[in-house]
């Protein structure tokens, strides 16, 4: 037995899942919210029997892999690594044979040496002398510098590319990590290549796992002409919106509290951190990315915005909110003292901080707020500018109430009538309608929007979970396999029935370990379909399987019909391309096609 199936047969489907979402009993099978995109009506589908999952919403599913790699935004040799310490399971062969894997881990390792330098001559070196200078100058404390792995890089064209040299890294594989850069002028030094960071105050950056996967770097003199911060460039382990600086330390207390507040830098973190304030993170400038809120979700469902700039009065924030919103989070923002950041506010005195979370106030609260403070109330124009910001943030609020709160509260605010500011709502929800593009066919395929796909995996649902051998031969009666027009339904069809000839009795694992694995993701949502409504109820399900069936000849039949008529059509169309035979031919062929369908619809 391979490691991946021992993890299997050791650990269930519905632990894992339920230690994570909650999940609630529907007939044989449990229902849930799905984590991975907003909905209201639970969509989310995981079967015991077959240990999988799948969401009829955003259509993700799989097995219990799958499920933790989407969730906790890792790979397969990391989920492996993780579900086998859960199961118990040794692992015969230590995951990372993929040179994707094996460049992450390559990757991990040098960002941690480097860290190592860094913080060395932070510590320990002369050179860090003026660092540790100015980290005692900002009350950071050494116990600080340890927790967060701060670091000092020598003003030295070659400090860490020497060392790391030393340590057996190529240049290639330093300029790939982020660590130096090639020079444009090489004949001017020794090496091609230089320093990235030279002269800052090195701040680690970790992923939730504790993995370093970059640096940031500030200047300690405030007279120099360079960028004051300056970030690892984007890598295979460092993208910048999945990154949330001081996670991996605080992320405990972010889960405990069912809060995180965030914060803009480095320095607001710590600085709160050592004042007792536990569940922060930075997101390294104000606005909140996808990456970013997917992360925190797993963690909390409430943020707490203690930022230097104005949310309100930044598009990108605002995004960053909608997002959020959006994936459910409980929002608030702190109203922090006239021209303080969390840092300064902790170092004159931590309980005005303590005491502005505490205090925070809800989020769209704030965005009228701050529209307010900005605008003239008063005048017409005022009002104007403050209903052409505030509306479009208040259209995208997807709790139907919580808007109309919002709404009321503009309303008074701006003294006029509710019904001027629902109308001015429905204006911009119309703007905001034409101005979203078209789907793909792409989109239609993850989200099953096609009626006649959907008609076809339930159909194939039916089945799988009914009487296969019996419902399978009515089928027949009626329709071929080749009838079907979803192509995966098509094949699993192909399949069954060869199935059902070689075997008695229909086993469903049996049967599903016999298919190529491209065809188990739509085996896997036929079987998850939610019937428990009527699973139980041999009568009611076997009237839903006659009316399912009904339906699907219906659709076949109209198929049919089209494409005959338009391909009598096209031949007319193209005189002398077809005798009077074939044309006969062709015409009854449509009598019988729509008798049948007359017939059907009849006996609806």
């Amino acid at each position: 037995m391979s490691d991946v199936d021992e993890i299997k047969s050791r650990l269930n489907i519905t632990d894992i899942i339920g230690s994570r979402i909650t999940l609630k009993k529907a007939g044989r099978n449990f229902k849930a919210l799905c984590p991975f995109h907003n909905e209201k009506t639970p969509s989310f589908v995981v079967s015991p029997d077959r240990q999988i999952f799948h969401c009829f919403g955003c259509g993700k599913g799989g097995t219990v892999f799958d499920f933790v790699m989407e969730y906790h935004h890792i790979d397969f040799a990391e989920a492996l690594e993780d579900l086998a310490q859960l199961a118990g399971v040794k692992l015969e062969r230590r995951p990372g044979d993929t040179p994707q894997q094996q460049l992450k881990h390559k990757l991990y390792e040098i960002n941690h040496l480097a860290g190592e330098f860094y913080h060395y001559i932070l510590t320990k070196h002369r050179l860090g002398e003026k660092a540790r200078g100015y980290l005692k100058g900002r009350g950071i404390t050494d116990k600080s510098v340890e927790t967060f792995s701060l670091g000092y890089s020598p003003n030295s064209w070659e400090g860490v590319y020497a060392f790391l040299h030393k340590k057996g890294y190529d240049d290639g594989f330093m300029e790939q990590a982020g660590l130096i850069i090639k020079s444009q002028n090489p004949s001017l030094k020794t090496h091609s290549y230089y320093d990235r960071f030279r002269g800052r105050l090195m701040f680690t950056l970790k992923d939730h796992r504790s993995n370093a996967v970059g640096f940031a770097g500030r200047l300690l003199d405030p007279d120099a002409k360079e960028a004051k911060y300056i970030n690892t460039s984007e890598t295979p382990v460092y993208i910048k919106s999945n990154v949330l600086f001081g996670l991996d330390v605080t992320k405990a207390a972010i889960q405990k509290e069912n809060e995180a507040i965030v914060m803009e830098g480095e320095f607001d973190v710590i600085s709160s951190f050592q004042a007792g304030i536990s569940n922060c993170v930075a997101i390294k400038g104000s606005a909140l990315t996808e990456g970013h809120v997917h992360l925190l979700r797993r963690f909390t469902e409430r943020l707490v915005f203690a930022l230097d700039s104005d949310v309100a009065g930044d598009a990108a924030s605002r995004r960053g909110i909608e997002i959020a919103d959006a994936a459910g989070f409980d929002m608030k923002v702190v109203m922090m003292p006239s021209g303080k950041d969390p840092d300064e506010a902790v170092r004159e005195n931590a309980n005005i901080l303590k005491k502005a979370v505490k205090d925070a106030i809800p989020i769209y609260d704030y965005f009228i707020s701050s529209a307010v403070s900005r605008h003239d109330k008063e005048s017409a124009f005022g009002k104007k500018k403050i209903s052409e910001e505030l509306l479009p943030v208040l259209a995208k609020i997807e709790n139907p109430i919580v808007q109309g709160h919002y709404l009321r509260k503009l309303a008074q605010t701006l003294g006029i009538s509710e019904q001027q500011t629902m109308d001015g709502m429905a204006k911009v929800k119309a703007v905001q309608a034409r101005g979203r593009q078209p789907e793909t066919g792409e989109d239609k395929k993850a989200t099953g929007e096609s009626r006649g796909e959907k008609l076809e995996i339930y159909v194939l649902g039916l089945m799988l979970q009914g009487k296969t051998t019996q419902w399978f031969e009515e089928f027949k009666e009626y329709m071929t396999v080749s009838d079907f027009a979803h192509q995966a339904v098509r094949q699993i069809g192909e399949k069954l029935e060869a199935y059902l000839v070689a075997h008695k009795v229909f086993l469903l694992k049996d049967f599903a370990d016999s298919l190529p694995k491209e065809l188990t993701p739509v085996l896997d949502e036929a079987y998850l379909w939610d019937i428990s409504d009527f699973l139980e109820d041999e009568e009611q399900f076997a009237k839903e399987w006659e009316r399912a069936l009904r339906q699907l000849r219906r659709d076949m039949l109209r198929r049919k019909i089209y494409v005959l008529t338009r391909e009598f059509n096209e031949k007319e169309k193209e005189k002398g391309t077809q005798t009077k035979n074939e044309r006969d031919a062709m015409q009854k062929s449509l009598r019988e096609l729509t008798g049948k369908l007359k017939a059907l619809e009849n006996q609806s």
